[in-house]
């Protein structure tokens, strides 16, 4: 039995044990909450209650976003159901600062303050502290990313660097998912979807009994696929079935335990361009990934009454990606703890420690080999930061600084400090400002891998030479960290109406990655062909090698605005633009630049309507442009996001959202590794029914 097929049957046994035991009631009382209820007090809250929301990200502690001394946003339950979203990374479109482009019906292009790309590799997401950064290609496989969206509590997103709290790769931002505590998700809820870009359908129940909670889910659903430059239908569709759920336990004392896991299963569509050794060299056609895995997390914390808190963290992640170009088992095993307290009456000290070990294990193929085919990476660190506040309490100054050492770092330990300090200037506005240092470490393929780009046939009028040419991008074991020295500075006003965000940064990076093209070599031999051009009689190829090293640097600056002004109390209007630059400071010894495809638009801008028409009914409006990505030759768009929703009764929901209107047939980004054909994202609407019973 494939992996597939026993994944599908425990998704049909749990839904049918599920069903069984909300008929039962299980044991213990069963609180049947409304769900619209539930998730809309968010939207009945004055702006300035908002801005009193607490975030854990910034500092890995409780704080009012208000006063937070970064770039901080956060997408609320509200903004979540109304978005009308079947995805994460569309629910990051409402961040002011994000790039989101969407590659093909389950790949997406997601990072802050540019360098966008398939494997955006400074962005770090994380899961309720869990991460979904994979170190094999350095970013984030969006296609696996998913979960009942109604059980997010919210998204904090961090833009810039949150390297102190998380280490290494949060260097242009960090996404942290958080889900909701088991007790705010009892009873049961079905919601259907479907529609012109595919259906998918989520079950979820809860339950408690006294101190404790739990709840269950189980979702399904497929993508349908777009078309190519001709207006064809690709095989880019996908479909994944997913299992999980959550027990809370709240104990005296403050103490309190969180057990959650998720096993999933299915294919990811490809509509490729595949490379062989043998004619025809190249041939685009599908080329699905089978993908499955899962995850097992526990999080206990306690108070210690005047000697603080301590909080504790372990995880166990599997995944596994079988395609045509690359096949990949990952297992990461990670156990954290922190310890908070006063030092004094306006000083609180953190500190804590964290072990992480990946081992994975690579099957190669012709178009990517990663030798050795298996590595173990070990990552140990520890952190300190203290936070003051002075003036009466209307400053604030927080600094402290990570230090860590990962397998895969040149470095003895990476140190990577920040400064944050912020300024009450009045009751209503805020000023505040940051310097911090972040590294981003090499993936196992930029050590160690070989990735085949492109093919010159035999007599092509480019290079005739007798046999093919393979272009090839060849790992460096010496590669080291890349860098960034990033300056920050942000004001922010509020009143019970109105709030406006700005920030602005400057990123100087150092250690980039960039190409060395190496001497063409006849293989299998390996003879120079610049020494020996003979071989090629004997060669059943000619490999041309661009080698990975760290010769690019470059500044990055820019300006993220959000303005969000009710109108009245049943009316809100939202708007957030974003300007980044980017300034190449030259490589060395005339190296190209790796970041050719790395893409992200100088400019963006987002408009948004959230109303209630009558208590009953809601219509949102999301109107987007996006800027035109110059190194692909990808044209500037504009779409609109519609959702209108009906709730007759607290038990019914319907809903009927149209996603990317009035934008047409049209390319937002093309993958990094020249290996997926461009597809056209097209407009769809469906209708979604959600039931709480």
């Amino acid at each position: 039995m494939s992996t597939h097929t026993f994944c599908v049957s425990i998704l049909a046994r749990t839904l049918f044990a599920l069903s069984v035991a909300g008929a039962l009631s299980l044991t213990g009382e069963v609180a049947y909450a409304d769900d619209h209820d539930e998730t809309d007090m968010l939207a009945t809250l004055s702006l300035e209650e908002l801005l009193s929301t607490e975030i854990t990200t910034l500092s890995r502690q409780s704080e009012n976003l208000g006063g937070a001394p970064a770039a901080v946003h956060v997408i609320s339950q509200s903004d979540i159901r109304r978005s009308g979203a079947r995805s994460i990374p569309e629910l990051l479109r409402l961040v002011p600062g994000m790039q989101v482009a969407q590659i093909d019906a389950n790949k997406w292009a997601v990072t802050s303050r540019g360098a966008n790309g398939r494997f955006a590799n400074k962005l770090l997401v994380l899961m309720d502290g869990r991460t979904l950064y994979n170190p094999g290609l350095s970013g984030v496989y969006w296609d696996i990313q998913d979960t009942d969206l109604s059980t997010i509590e919210r998204i904090e997103v961090i833009r810039g660097p949150g390297a102190t709290m998380w280490g290494s790769n949060a260097v242009n931002g960090v996404v942290n998912i958080i889900t909701k505590h088991a007790v705010d998700t009892q009873g049961e809820t079905l919601s259907v979807t479907g529609g012109s870009g595919g259906h998918e359908a989520a079950f979820r129940m809860g339950g408690s009994d006294g101190d404790s909670a739990f709840r269950l889910f189980a979702k399904v659903s497929e993508h349908d696929g777009n078309v190519n430059m001709m207006g064809d239908a690709t095989p880019d569709d996908a479909d994944m079935q997913r299992i999980g759920g959550r027990y809370d336990w709240d104990g005296q004392n403050g103490q309190a335990l969180t057990v959650s896991g998720e096993i999933y299963s299915g294919e990811s569509g490809d509509y490729r361009l595949n490379r062989y050794p043998t004619p025809p060299y190249e041939r685009v056609e599908a080329g699905p990934s089978e993908v499955s895995g899962g995850f097992l997390t526990a999080h206990w914390s306690t108070d210690l009454e005047n000697a603080g808190a301590i909080e504790v963290r372990g995880y166990f992640v599997r995944n596994d990606r079988s395609g045509v170009s690359y096949n990949n088992e990952l297992n990461t095993y990670d156990f954290d703890i922190q310890h908070s307290f006063n030092v004094a009456k306006r000083h609180n000290l953190i500190w804590g420690l964290n072990y992480r070990v990946s081992e994975d294990k690579v099957d190669n193929t012709f178009q990517i080999q990663i030798l050795p085919d298996t590595r173990k990476q070990t990552l140990i660190s520890a952190f300190i930061q203290d936070d003051v506040s002075f003036l009466d309490e209307r400053a604030r100054l927080i600094f402290g600084s990570k230090f860590e050492k990962n397998t895969f770092s040149t470095e003895s330990v990476e140190v990577e400090p920040s400064v944050r300090l912020s300024y009450a200037v009045s009751e209503a506005a805020t000023l505040w400002g940051s310097v911090s240092r972040a590294v981003r470490m090499p993936s196992r393929g930029e050590l160690d891998g070989r990735i085949l780009t492109s093919v010159l046939p035999p007599g092509s009028p480019e290079l005739p030479l007798p046999v093919p040419l393979f272009a090839t991008v060849i790992g460096n074991p010496e590669m080291q960290s890349e860098e960034v020295i990033a300056y920050e500075a942000g004001f922010r006003l509020r009143n019970n109406q109105r709030i406006f965000d700005a920030a602005l940064f400057f990123n100087n990076f150092d250690n980039l990655r960039s190409l060395a093209a190496g001497a063409p070599l006849c293989q299998p031999s390996g003879a120079l062909l610049p020494l020996d051009p003979a071989c090629v009689l004997t060669a059943t190829s000619v490999e041309a090698p661009l080698v990975i090293q760290n010769q690019s640097n470059l500044d990055t600056m820019g300006v993220e605005l959000w303005l969000s002004q009710e109108i009245n109390e049943s009316w809100r209007l939202q708007a957030s633009y974003t300007f980044i630059h980017t300034r190449t400071k030259g490589t060395d010894d005339g190296l190209s630049e790796l970041d050719i495809v790395e893409d992200s638009p100088d400019h963006q801008l987002t408009l948004r309507s959230s109303t209630n028409i009558m208590d009953e009914l809601e219509l949102d409006l999301i109107a987007r442009w996006v800027d035109e990505l110059e190194q692909q030759q990808i044209d500037s768009y504009a779409a609109l996001d519609l959702r209108l929703a009906w709730t007759p009764s607290p038990s019914w929901t319907f809903a009927l959202v149209g996603r990317n209107l009035f934008a047409g047939e049209h390319v937002e980004f093309q993958s990094e590794l020249v290996d997926l054909v461009p597809v056209q994202i097209e407009p769809n609407g469906y209708v979604e029914v959600r039931w709480n019973f």
